[in-house]
């Protein structure tokens, strides 16, 4: 009881607590599984938080114990990791100590290692902790020594640990019953050899007496890389900008992208773009290349239900429609509340979008009505540049799990592959943006960087443009692809409009001065796009 009346405050101080702008209303420790380890033993508590309004969830918080020069050790170096003080009487004499995140104990991250290894199993109260490998454990491990384990510092909705360079263990903090999609999406690459993202190499279950599973924890083969692709993305863009400034004036009547993407993607690449936005023309098409392939393994999973390609039923279309308009509902409402903290030219860009609520929901309507024989298949669900990692020589997708705020039920439909198409476009258009206010530079800020505009709006289009026309020299060949370019058009539209109106609900909440990036994105989806009858 006392440290379950602590806990609300030391999972606020988590950047992983996903619930720092909820209200409370109890924090219950529901599960405690023992896990021995070389030096102390350490309890897995599932904690589960009530709140006010809305849904409960379920944490994981693996703690051990430290005392006397340890307990300093960690007082001094790893005072974020600390739960509590301990006071403890151990023979005779009272000894204070601290109760911590046990992940910082090397000790007990080998332990977990071995356990995936060797099949390893840890009884709790009400079920029983099962660890599990895959055949790629033996090729990643290799029979070598113990690798060293070393808690990643980007810690962010998860926990990760390396060991040496050979594997990555990512711990799910927020955990809901059924098989993560992280893991399961990754072992069927697995199995298909699929090459373009990590290997999983076993994984760690917690298994209910009723046979309930939650996914804990997924061991993946390390990617050596040099960052992730949005990292990759900004530093090609900063060498465009100077290739840019460079350009002598007049020369912005040849920046004017006129037609749809799509008709562009169908085309020749100018040679103009191909020296302006240089090497990184090929680095996005073979991003759009390894999504294609990606989207092909996910939809040859034909002895797994769960990966059966399915129709574009009614049911589905009127489903999705709903979760669209209640979205463009909720974002126009949330939008016009917040209109008189807007910046005057935001502002008017603002009412605009307001005003637009109808022929939103107009081009949502199009996805409704559309009838289609494409498929829907498993897709990654959360994809966008930092989603992928960038080796020096080509790309790794990775993090399977979808949008962590969706429930897990959500994060597991199939949808039509082009939602993840147009998700990583609206990657490709955030990142100048992204350049331009880290240069001070900033479009965002009103009469700010004028001239540039016509340059990154070409440098958008003509990176979507390879993207999507090596999307579709694969994509357009199989089976889940419908063949149409108008039913394309139509669907691509509708995720490309979603994806930016869920953008301005996050920016109003999370960065407002970043909000004018998608509200030019949902105008410029509106006014530059026309629709077209199948």
């Amino acid at each position: 009881s006392h440290l379950e009346a602590r806990l609300p405050d030391v999972l606020k101080a988590r950047r992983w607590f996903a619930g720092k702008a909820r209200a409370i209303q109890s924090v219950r420790i529901v599960e405690s599984v023992p896990i021995p380890s070389p030096s102390s033993t350490v309890a897995l508590l599932f904690i589960r938080v009530e709140y006010l309004d809305g849904a409960s969830e379920t944490y994981t918080f693996p703690v051990t114990t430290a005392f006397g020069e340890q307990a300093a050790q960690i007082r001094k170096d790893l005072p974020g990791t600390i739960v509590t003080t301990l006071k403890v009487r151990m023979k005779d004499r009272e000894q204070t100590g601290v109760l911590y995140d046990a992940l910082w104990n090397p000790d007990f991250s080998r332990t977990l290692l071995s356990a995936i290894g060797e099949g390893g199993r840890f009884t709790g109260e009400m079920g029983t902790l099962i660890a599990s490998s895959t055949q790629a454990y033996g090729n990643l491990i290799s029979g070598e020594a113990a690798l060293e384990p070393a808690v990643m510092k980007a810690e962010q909705s998860n926990t990760s640990v390396a060991y040496g360079d050979r594997v990555l263990l990512k711990v799910f903090r927020h955990v809901e019953n059924g098989i993560n999609p992280d893991l399961e999406i990754g072992r069927i690459l697995t199995t298909m050899n699929f090459p373009h993202s990590p290997p999983v190499a076993g994984s760690i279950e917690y298994v209910r007496a009723n046979g309930e599973a939650v996914t804990v924890a997924i061991l993946q083969g390390f990617v050596h890389n040099q960052g992730d692709a949005w990292k990759y993305t900004l530093e090609a863009f900063d060498r465009y900008l100077v290739r840019c400034r460079a350009q002598p004036t007049g020369r912005e009547d040849a920046l004017t992208l006129n037609e749809p993407l799509l008709e562009m993607a169908q085309g020749d690449i100018p040679a103009f773009a191909r020296e302006l936005i240089g090497p990184y023309m090929d680095s996005a098409s073979r991003l759009g290349q390894r999504t294609a392939e990606l989207h092909v393994a996910l939809a040859n999973g034909q002895d797994n239900p769960d990966f059966t390609p399915e129709p574009f039923s009614l049911e589905y279309r009127r489903s999705r429609y709903e979760s669209m308009c209640r979205l463009a509902s909720q974002t126009c409402s949330l939008l016009k509340g917040r209109l008189n903290d807007l910046p005057s030219v935001t502002e008017q860009e603002a009412r605009r979008v307001v005003s637009y609520e109808p022929l939103i929901q107009d081009r949502f309507r199009d996805f409704l009505e559309l009838e289609s024989r494409a498929l829907r298949i498993r897709c990654h669900g959360d994809y966008h540049l930092g989603q992928v990692l960038w080796t020096g020589r080509d790309f790794v997708i990775s993090d399977f799990e979808g949008e962590p705020a969706r429930p897990l039920s959500e994060r597991r439909m199939k949808h039509t592959p082009i939602m993840d198409v147009a998700s990583m476009l609206r990657s490709f258009y955030y990142a100048p943006y992204a350049v331009l206010s880290r240069q001070q530079s900033n479009l965002l800020a009103e009469g700010g960087g004028a001239r540039l505009e016509p340059w990154v709006r070409f440098w958008y289009g003509w990176v979507s443009v390879v993207f999507l026309k090596a999307y579709l020299g694969i994509a357009g060949r199989t089976s889940f692809w419908s063949g149409s370019q108008a039913e394309f058009q139509i669907l691509f539209d509708a995720h490309l409009l979603e994806k930016a109106v869920y953008e301005i609900g996050y920016e109003l909440n999370n960065r407002p001065d970043w909000v004018r990036i998608p509200i030019r994105g949902v105008l410029e989806i509106l006014e530059t796009t026309t629709r077209k009858a199948v």
